[in-house]
């Protein structure tokens, strides 16, 4: 991991020696004491902290230097019909690095009912994936995540995008680049469960006033085209336009 992210944010903290944090500072940053460390706070700042202790017990205490803004968040929400347990599993943690606004699953009419039943959604698995990526990105952002039963309820709880747009191979209108408007500040991008929408399933869009578009002319796998898709609407959103540094010397 890039970053160590916590809850809440603190001015010192004591780690125990059974927590996962601490264990990784000694084991992979082979600290010392005077050790700088990268820490974050859920949807707040970046820090950097000083490992003031190291107890024989494995316990590690923090201590903040100093903190800075972290990235915000695209302003890209995705709506993704259901999709395996180990494919969904790769989404949270590429859509949560890339840092997407949230992410809307539903039960597509081609999902499988038994992926909504798996352990990831029915423990805390989920939200492991989401962190994780986080870390890795070296942002705060934890993407809010929902779960709706069909695509019509996933839809009337999504509103506020400047562009709402679903992902389809066979009846595009276009290429995403091309239909997405530059001057969009938002966008609500839809991506199908592995064997794509219904036919009933793009009524629905397209009654509900969303376009269809494409990334191009092969056809990805789920987590591959969630990728594809945030990259190619962040650059044609110009949320990328812009580089920032870090410095918390």
């Amino acid at each position: 991991m890039n970053l160590i992210l916590f809850e809440k944010p603190f001015e010192t903290i004591r780690l125990e020696g059974s927590d996962l944090r601490a264990q990784h500072i000694r084991k992979v940053f082979r600290a010392v004491v005077g050790t700088l460390v990268f820490v974050g706070f859920e949807n707040g700042p970046r820090a950097r902290v000083s490992v003031t202790e190291l107890s024989d017990d494995g316990a590690v205490v923090l201590e903040v230097v100093n903190t800075e803004s972290s990235p915000a968040a695209l302003p890209i929400t995705l709506l993704i019909g259901l999709p395996r347990p180990h494919t969904a599993k790769r989404i949270l943690f590429d859509a949560a690095s890339m840092g997407v606004q949230a992410l809307h699953f539903f039960e597509s009419e081609r999902s499988e009912p038994s992926y909504a039943q798996s352990s990831l959604w029915s423990t805390d698995e989920w939200r492991d994936r989401l962190r994780l990526g986080t870390e890795q990105s070296f942002g705060t952002h934890v993407p809010d995540v929902a779960m709706h039963a069909d695509l019509q309820s996933a839809i009337s709880a999504l509103y506020g995008a400047d562009v709402n747009i679903a992902l389809d191979n066979y009846e595009a209108e276009g290429a995403l680049s091309a239909i997405l408007p530059q001057a969009a500040g938002s966008a609500l991008i839809a991506l199908g469960s592995e064997r794509g929408w219904s036919p009933t399933e793009r009524d629905v869009f397209r009654k509900n006033g969303w376009k269809l578009a494409h990334i191009g002319p092969h056809v990805l796998r789920a987590e591959t085209a969630v990728v594809a898709a945030v990259s190619a609407t962040a650059s044609v959103l110009g949320c990328w336009s812009e580089q920032t540094s870090t410095d918390l010397a």
